[in-house]
This record gives C-alpha cells, sequence and structure tokens, in this order.
C-alpha cells in the first residue's frame, strides 16, 4: 500500500512539474513577443527560446485561443494581442495618460456638455481609457474597457486614416461589419471617408456604430509626433448633432493639443 501511494505522489509531481513548465515556457514566449518592436515569427521565437517548433507552434496557438497574442495578416508574424492589453489597462498602464488629459477633458465636457472619452490606439481596434460624462440623463453607456471597431468609429477612422498603405489595404480587404443601418460597408466609401479624415485631421461616427449615437475625435500625438492617443466628444443624436459636431471641431483639436503639451 505505501509503495503504491509513493507511486502515485511520483506521478502527481512529474505531472505538476510538466504543466508548470508549459506555463513558464508560454511565459517566455509572450515575453519574446511584448519584448519585440514588430511581429516576431514563429522561427525566430523558436531561435529566442531554444525551443523546438512543434513546441512553440502548440504554446503560441493557445496564447492565440486566449486573445493574449495575434497573427499580423502582413508579417505573418505575432504580436501582443487584447488580452494582454486589456491586463494591461486594469494594471493602470495609462495611469499618467489620464492624469494628464483629465483637466482638459473635463473643460470640454463642460463646454459642449456631452461625454468626453479618451481612448488608444490597438490592433484592429482602440481601447477606451477613461470616460467623463455631462449632468444629462440621456448620455452615453460607459466605454470604459471597451475595444471598439475601426471601420465604424471616429477613433478607429483616424487610425485607417494614420496606417501606411499597404496595411491599409489589408484591413479594407476584410469584411467590414455592419453595426447599424448607417454602418459604412463599401469599401470605397471608406476610403473616401478615410481621404476626408486627412484632409480635416478630424473624424467623426453618425449613427455608425450605434444608431442613436454620434461622436468626432481628434488624435494626439508626443513631441516626436508618434500617435498617443484620441480624445473625443460624443453624445445622443437627437442632442449631438452634426451641426454641434463641425462647431465644436476647432475646440476639439485645441483640447487634444493641450494634452500633447503634457506628453513627454
Amino acid at each position: 500500500m505505501k509503495k503504491n501511494n509513493e507511486y502515485l505522489n511520483k506521478e502527481k509531481n512529474k505531472q505538476e512539474n510538466s504543466s508548470v513548465q508549459a506555463v513558464g515556457r508560454a511565459l517566455s514566449l509572450l515575453q519574446l513577443v511584448a519584448e519585440s518592436n514588430s511581429p516576431i515569427s514563429v522561427g525566430d521565437l523558436a531561435e529566442k527560446s531554444h525551443m523546438n517548433r512543434t513546441t512553440v507552434w502548440r504554446l503560441i496557438g493557445t496564447l492565440e485561443n486566449y486573445g493574449y497574442v495575434e497573427r499580423d495578416p502582413l508579417t505573418k508574424g505575432y504580436q501582443l494581442g487584447y488580452a494582454a492589453n486589456r491586463l494591461a489597462a486594469h494594471a493602470t498602464n495609462y495611469g499618467s495618460l489620464i492624469r494628464r488629459a483629465r483637466i482638459s477633458m473635463e473643460k470640454l465636457r463642460d463646454e459642449a456638455q456631452e461625454t468626453v472619452l479618451l481612448s488608444v490606439p490597438k490592433h484592429y481596434g482602440t481601447l477606451t481609457i477613461d470616460q467623463i460624462d455631462p449632468a444629462h440623463s440621456v448620455r452615453l453607456v460607459d466605454y470604459v474597457n471597451a475595444y471598439l471597431p475601426l471601420h465604424c468609429t471616429s477613433n478607429g477612422k483616424l487610425l485607417l486614416s494614420l496606417l501606411p498603405p499597404k496595411e491599409l489595404d489589408i484591413l479594407l480587404g476584410e469584411p467590414l461589419e455592419k453595426m447599424t443601418p448607417f454602418t459604412i460597408t463599401n469599401r470605397d466609401e471608406l476610403l473616401d471617408e478615410i481621404q476626408m479624415v486627412r484632409r480635416l485631421g478630424v473624424a467623426t461616427a453618425v449613427g455608425e456604430l450605434d444608431e442613436n449615437e454620434n461622436g468626432v475625435s481628434a488624435p494626439i500625438f508626443d513631441q516626436r509626433k508618434n500617435l498617443v492617443a484620441f480624445i473625443s466628444v460624443c453624445g445622443p443624436s437627437f442632442r449631438f448633432t452634426k451641426g454641434k459636431m463641425a462647431a465644436l471641431t476647432d475646440r476639439l483639436t485645441d483640447a487634444a493639443q493641450e494634452i500633447a503639451n503634457y506628453l513627454d
């Protein structure tokens, strides 16, 4: 009986050690992906991690299934996915940016009397990291930590307008989901919209994500002209009309510049 127990304990320890080893290997791959300046291939991951390609394929596939890495459609390499970004957001990774933007956001909210959002660019979408609402009883839902698509949001259109032509071509080659009757799902129409965004430097979404909401956004660049975030004013379509969005454009770009001046 004692020998049987010893055998069972050894087998249990082997399984636990194997599981711990798999977790450790997966985390080391995730770290390599995070440290890479560009999407990294499975071959490079195998070389840097000293694992065989089969093991890397299995582990990176698991990480992809859980959203911690994403496969880049252009290079076929891997980069951090939404799940990893969401963990970072919960770890107040954007605390400094939120603090520096807060005063400008509050002033803009008071002037516009509509919701002001702060968002950051992500792969295939944008992530809302802060939201300040007006006192109105009818206002937007809470979008903080919401990952929003590119083709039907004002932030997304801005991001699309700043992409290299080849990457933009790949993204627009994918089916564009019709979120509302007003969503632009025709590739050529969306390209025309993107060209207009490039000319104006701001973008609007009129009932395209939610047919009852309108929004206008401006980009925030750091001192080295890198895109850091977006600031948006959004509101119910019955109150925040196209005319009100147009009238707010200059004030919105001023707020974006105010925030940019606080960045390193």
